[in-house]
C-alpha cells in the first residue's frame, strides 16, 4: 500500500514539475511588455519562440556586465538557462529513477548467500572469492548478505556492464583502515535494505590506499550506486565520508543514520532522493554534488524526511539544486542550501544557518571532483565570513549611505545592488511553491544573480544587525505569487523590484524590535491579512501576500511600533531608519556574531517561542505561531505540498527576475 500510494505521489510531482518547467514559466511575460498571453492561448511554437530568445538575453546580459548596469531576467530566459543546465548535466527531470532503483526488492530465487562470521565469510558462489577478511564478488547478481565481518571489506570487482545488488539481511561490518562496502568496477551497484532489518557498517581508523583510486568512504562506488529497501544501514566513519559514488548516488527507500567526518551523501555527478528517511552529522556537507565540471553536478530531491546537521553546506551543488518535495529540517549548517542554480517547487523546509540560508553563487574553478574540500575552497568559506562578518577592525569596510552602493537604484522597492563583486548574470533562486522557513546569520536568501518568487510560502528570519540583510541579491528580484515575510536589520535591506506583479512593502521601524514580537499586516478595514511571531530582533520588515492590492493603504504593526503606508505602486519601500557605520553595537550598525541570548541567536527550532523558527498562524492573533513542529504544517497561507505546483501553474502573470 505504501509503494502504490508513493507511485502516486511520485507521478503527480513529476507531472506539475515537467508541466511547471516546460510551460507555465516559460509562459509568463516580462512586466512592462505590451501584451500578455494565457496558459491556455499559448502554443508550443510560441513557447519555443519564447525559449529560443534566451540568446538575445545572453548578449544584453553580457552588454550589462560590461557596463556595470542593472540587467533584468525574464523567467523565459531563466527557463532557458535551466533547460541548457539540465542539458548539460543530461537531466531529464521525468525519468530520474529507474524501475528497478524504485522497486527495493530482489529475487530471492536468484540470489547468492553470503554469511559474514567474525573475521571470514562462507558462500557456495563460483563468482565470490574469499580471502584475508576481503569477501569480492566478481559476477553480476544478487547476493544476499548476513551477519557479522569484525574486521574486513565487501568488493565489487565486476564486469564493466554488469549490475551488482547486494542484499543487506541483518549486516553489521567493521573495517580497520579500508571501506566496509568497495564497488571497484561494475556497471551499476544496488544496496537493497530488507525490510526490519537493522545493518550498521563502521570505518574505524585511516584510510589505507590499495590501489589507484583514493578510497576515502564506507561506501565507496566507481560506478552508479542506488540505495533502497524499506529497512534501516547506519554508517560510522570518523576520518572520511559516509557514501560516496563517483557517478550517479540515488537513494529511493529506507532509513539511514550517518556519522561521518567529511561528506555524507556524495555524488560525483549527481545526488537523486525518491524517498527514505535521514539522519545526516558531519563536519562538512551533509548532501554533496561535485564534478570536474562543476556545472554538471546536480542534487535533486523529491521526497523523504531529511535530517541535517553538519559543520559545513547542508546541501551542495557544484550545479543545479532542485528541490520538488519532501520535509528537510536543517538544524545546523554553515550555509543551509548552496548551488548555483537552485530551483524549489515543493517541499517543507526548514533551514538554520550561521550564514546564509540559501545562496545561489558560482562554484570554486578548482572543482571539487574527488569530493572533498580543497584548500582554495576552505579560502572561500573563510574569505566569505570575514566579508560578511567583518569581526576583526582590518576587515570592517565603511558601509557606503543609501543611494551610493554600486546599483542602487531611486526605484521603491529597492531593485538590486547592481553589478557588485559577486555578482554573477548565471546564478538564480527561483522559487514557485513549498513551504520554507529559513534563520540565518547571514543573508536569508542570497543570489548573486536573481532572485524569483512565484508561489510558494517563505519566511525568513534574517540577521539581528546591519550587516547581512534577510534578502540579498546582485541583479534583480521579483515576486509574482505566494506569500513571503523577511525579518531582520535595515542596515543592507534589499526589497523586490518594481516590476512584480504582487504588492510587497519593505518597511523599517525607529527602533529595534524585541525577540518573539508579532507582527501583523491590517488592511484599511482592520481585516488581519497576515501574522507572523519574530523570534529574533529586527528593524526591517519585507511583507508580501496576494491579498495586497495596489491602491490600498495598510498598516504594519510590529510589537508596538506601526506604520501606515499606501500601495500607490506595486511596491513600497522606506529608505533605512539610519545607516550607521560599522559597530560593535547592533544598535550603531555593529556586526555581530549572534548568541543564545535572544538577542539575535540562531537556535534550533521549538516550542517554546525562545529562539524557535515558527510559521505565521491562521488566526490573526499569534496563538499557534510559536509551534514550529505542529503537524500541520500547511497553516498561515501555506499551500498544500499536494497541490503546489498545480495552483503555481495558474499563475500567469507576468514576471521578471
Amino acid at each position: 500500500m505504501r509503494k502504490n500510494k508513493y507511485m502516486r505521489h511520485r507521478a503527480g510531482i513529476r507531472k506539475c514539475l515537467a508541466v511547471g518547467l516546460t510551460a507555465a514559466m516559460c509562459m509568463a511575460m516580462l512586466a512592462g511588455c505590451s501584451t500578455g498571453q494565457s496558459t491556455g492561448s499559448t502554443s508550443d511554437t510560441e513557447l519555443a519562440s519564447e525559449v529560443s530568445t534566451a540568446t538575445d538575453a545572453d548578449t544584453d546580459a553580457a552588454d550589462a556586465q560590461n557596463t556595470s548596469t542593472k540587467t533584468e531576467m525574464t523567467v523565459e530566459e531563466m527557463q532557458a538557462a535551466i533547460d541548457e543546465a539540465m542539458s548539460n548535466a543530461a537531466i531529464d527531470i521525468t525519468d530520474m529513477f529507474t524501475k528497478r532503483d524504485l522497486a527495493g526488492t530482489y529475487d530471492e530465487s536468484e540470489a547468492v548467500k553470503i554469511t559474514l562470521s567474525g573475521k571470514t565469510a562462507t558462500c557456495d558462489s563460483s563468482n565470490v572469492h574469499i580471502e584475508d577478511g576481503v569477501v569480492t564478488i566478481k559476477a553480476a547478481g544478487v547476493y544476499v548478505l548476513s551477519g557479522t565481518l569484525t574486521d574486513g571489506t565487501v568488493v565489487v570487482d565486476a564486469g564493466d556492464d554488469d549490475k551488482v545488488q547486494l542484499v543487506f539481511d541483518g549486516v553489521s561490518i567493521t573495517a580497520a583502515d579500508y571501506a566496509a562496502i568497495y564497488a571497484k568496477n561494475a556497471d551499476k551497484v544496488f544496496v537493497t535494505l530488507t525490510e526490519g532489518t537493522e545493518n550498521t557498517l563502521t570505518v574505524s581508523g585511516d584510510y589505507v590506499q590499495t590501489d589507484d583510486n583514493n578510497v576515502d568512504a564506507v561506501i565507496f562506488a566507481k560506478c552508479d550506486l542506488t540505495l533502497g529497501g524499506s529497512g534501516s544501514l547506519t554508517v560510522k566513519d570518523t576520518t572520511g565520508h559516509g557514501i560516496v559514488s563517483k557517478d550517479d548516488l540515488v537513494v529511493t527507500g529506507g532509513t539511514y543514520t550517518i556519522d561521518s567526518q567529511d561528506h555524507c551523501l556524495n555524488g560525483k555527478d549527481s545526488v537523486r532522493i525518491a524517498d527514505g528517511t535521514f539522519t545526516l552529522t558531519c563536519d562538512e556537507d551533509g548532501i554533496h554534488a561535485g564534478n570536474d565540471d562543476q556545472q554538471d553536478s546536480y542534487i535533486y530531491i523529491e521526497g523523504g524526511d531529511i535530517d541535517i546537521s553538519v559543520g559545513d553546506d547542508a546541501m551542495h551543488a557544484e550545479g543545479l539544486l532542485i528541490i520538488t518535495g519532501g520535509d528537510i529540517d536543517i538544524s545546523k549548517s554553515y550555509e543551509g542550501i548552496e548551488g548555483y542554480k537552485i530551483l524549489v517547487t515543493g517541499g517543507d523546509i526548514d533551514v538554520v544557518a550561521n550564514d546564509d540560508g540559501f545562496n545561489a553563487a558560482r562554484p570554486d574553478s578548482n572543482g571539487q571532483s574527488d569530493g572533498t574540500q580543497s584548500t582554495e575552497d576552505d579560502q572561500r568559506q573563510t574569505d566569505s565570513f570575514q566579508r560578511r562578518t567583518n569581526d576583526t577592525e582590518t576587515n570592517r569596510p565603511e558601509l557606503p549611505e543609501k543611494g551610493d552602493r554600486p546599483g542602487d537604484s531611486d526605484t521603491p522597492g529597492g531593485s538590486g545592488m547592481g553589478a557588485g563583486m559577486d555578482t554573477d548574470y548565471d546564478a538564480y533562486i527561483l522559487i514557485t511553491g513549498g513551504i520554507i522557513n529559513i534563520n540565518a546569520d547571514g543573508d536569508g536568501i542570497d543570489s548573486n544573480g536573481y532572485l524569483g518568487i512565484a508561489g510558494g510560502s517563505v519566511y525568513v528570519l534574517g540577521p539581528s544587525n546591519n550587516g547581512n540583510g534577510a534578502l540579498d541579491y546582485g541583479i534583480y528580484a521579483t515576486i509574482t505569487g505566494g506569500e513571503m515575510v523577511a525579518v531582520g536589520g535595515s542596515g543592507m535591506e534589499q526589497g523586490f523590484g518594481d516590476e512584480s506583479t504582487q504588492c510587497s512593502a519593505l518597511v523599517n521601524f525607529d527602533e529595534w524590535i524585541d525577540v518573539g514580537e508579532t507582527i501583523t499586516l491590517t488592511d484599511s478595514n482592520g481585516n488581519k491579512l497576515l501574522t507572523y511571531k519574530a523570534d529574533k530582533r529586527f528593524d526591517s520588515v519585507l511583507i508580501s501576500t496576494s491579498d495586497m492590492k495596489q491602491g490600498e493603504t495598510y498598516t504594519l504593526t510590529a510589537g508596538d511600533q506601526t506604520s501606515t503606508f499606501a500601495m500607490e505602486d506595486v511596491t513600497y519601500s522606506e529608505g533605512p531608519s539610519s545607516m550607521q557605520g560599522p559597530g560593535g553595537d547592533p544598535d550603531n550598525g555593529g556586526m555581530q556574531r549572534p548568541d543564545s541570548t535572544g538577542n539575535g541567536g540562531m537556535q534550533r527550532p521549538d516550542s517554546t517561542g525562545n529562539g524557535g523558527m515558527q510559521r505565521p498562524d491562521s488566526t490573526g492573533d499569534g496563538s499557534d505561531a510559536g509551534n514550529s513542529q505542529n503537524s500541520d504544517k500547511r497553516q498561515n497561507g501555506g499551500q498544500d505540498n499536494s497541490t503546489q505546483s498545480t495552483e503555481t501553474l495558474k499563475n500567469t502573470e507576468s514576471i521578471s527576475i
